[in-house]
């Protein structure tokens, strides 16, 4: 009855446009009024125990090696270089725009950030080369839930916080569903766009040859993360400060693209991102170890192996549940209350925790692009100034898209497994 009168707490609370970590922390700490289970100073204590992880130190140092790699400029380095890729292709500058999200991906772990940043760069590129404004809005926002499934991943460092997984397995486990909702977006392109006339590039030469130099420095940034990790030279903690080193020196000495005084601003606005971020891991930890501890994860699995008899229900009750969260809840808060709920029920159904780990991600990140509170929908309809029905009318048939290959990564986890196991990271 608790839990029941909390969730509905939390739903007013999110409806009347509370902030995320105010909301959670006040029906946690109204669920431990109501139990007697605690007072403010254990609430204090736990709060304080969910953000003292070292592996939530990665979250800072990510978020700084993106915001540095955004500030100089990579985003049109890699905009032309995917252009030299997928340009001659018939609609090709949508195939670019998708091509270079995925390569974003790769640096920002942010589908937020991604969202942001490459709206407003190909939303009026697009316009400009006769693309519909709503259709490029929902290819950008589509294209960007990549970001959080590729490595490096913020969203991936949180979900471990929970769950105590590899973030290292993690990391390879999400490079071929990330890859394979590319190739499904592009293949929809492909057909979306075939009355498009086709432009041709011009031939390769000294522009081609610096489009790929400019490019190679940046692409190689989720390279040193995954083969680091992948060859035991440092943990993913690790790798992330050796990412920020990295970004620096690209930046900062091989562009010039940053000079020293931009980089205080750079750290400020990271400061205050990670900031906004932790306080809501703060109070979404406490809330989950409220719930821990009145036995809601035990009753959650009883109950699905209730109403479900095997994997194949399963799954897709839990896909259809975090579809309609994602829509109302953000990705982080989702992850820390949810999925120590949702895991032990997986586990018992004989799901492996690293493939589940990719189907709520991926399942969190559709739900960003979903009204009525999707993040992602509202950011791409400010960047592209579209109203967010029109925005989601153009979205549907991508909802589509995105639907098949949430299918394919839901029931074929070899997708997910192989390169973990490939790499030794697990068995």
């Amino acid at each position: 009855m608790t839990a029941l009168f909390l969730a509905f707490l939390l739903a007013f609370l999110f409806a009347a446009g509370a902030p995320i970590a105010f909301a959670v922390g006040v029906a946690a700490a109204a669920g431990l009024l109501m139990t007697g289970l605690g007072n403010a100073t254990v609430a204090a204590q736990r709060i304080f125990a969910g953000m003292n992880s070292y592996p939530l130190l990665a979250l800072p140092l990510f978020i700084l090696a993106g915001n540095v790699l955004v500030r100089g400029g990579i985003i049109e380095r890699l905009v032309i270089f995917a252009d030299l890729v997928v340009g001659r292709i018939r609609g090709g500058l949508a195939q670019v725009n998708v091509l270079a999200n995925l390569m974003m991906a790769g640096v920002s772990g942010s589908a937020t950030a991604d969202t942001a940043a490459l709206g407003a760069v190909m939303v009026p590129t697009m316009r400009e080369r006769g693309y519909r404004v709503d259709f490029a809005a929902a290819l950008t926002t589509s294209a960007a839930i990549m970001a959080p499934i590729m490595p490096p991943s913020l969203v991936m460092v949180i979900y471990a916080i929970p769950t105590k997984l590899s973030i290292g397995a993690m990391f390879m486990a999400g490079i071929v569903p990330a890859l394979l909702i590319a190739l499904c977006l592009m293949a929809y392109v492909r057909w979306a766009c075939r009355d498009m006339p086709l432009r041709v590039p011009e031939p390769g030469g000294p522009g081609a040859l610096r489009a790929t130099i400019d490019a190679v420095p940046v692409l190689l940034a989720p390279l040193i993360v995954v083969g680091g990790v992948r060859g035991g030279l440092f943990t993913a903690t690790e790798a992330a400060a050796v990412l920020v080193g990295y970004t620096l020196l690209v930046t900062m000495v091989l562009y010039r693209s940053i000079r020293l005084k931009e980089l205080a601003e750079i750290l400020h606005e990271s400061a205050v991102t990670t900031a906004t971020v932790m306080l809501v891991v703060a109070t979404s930890s406490l809330f989950a170890w409220f719930l821990a501890i009145e036995n809601v994860p035990n009753a959650a699995r009883d109950l699905f192996m209730a109403i479900a008899d095997n994997k194949i229900v399963f799954l897709l009750i839990v896909n259809v549940f975090l579809l309609v969260v994602g829509s109302f809840v953000d990705t982080v808060p989702a992850i820390l209350i949810f999925v120590p709920i949702l895991q032990p029920a997986a586990v018992q159904f004989g799901v492996d925790p690293i493939h589940f780990s990719i189907v709520v991600i991926v399942n969190l990140m559709i739900g960003l692009n979903t009204p009525p509170i999707g993040t992602n929908l509202f950011v791409i309809a400010t960047v592209s100034r579209q109203s967010v029905g029109a925005v989601t009318r153009a979205l549907l048939p991508f909802y589509a898209v995105k639907l098949v290959a949430l299918a394919l990564i839901t029931y074929l986890p070899i997708l997910s497994l192989w390169l973990p196991r490939l790499a030794g990271l697990m068995r």
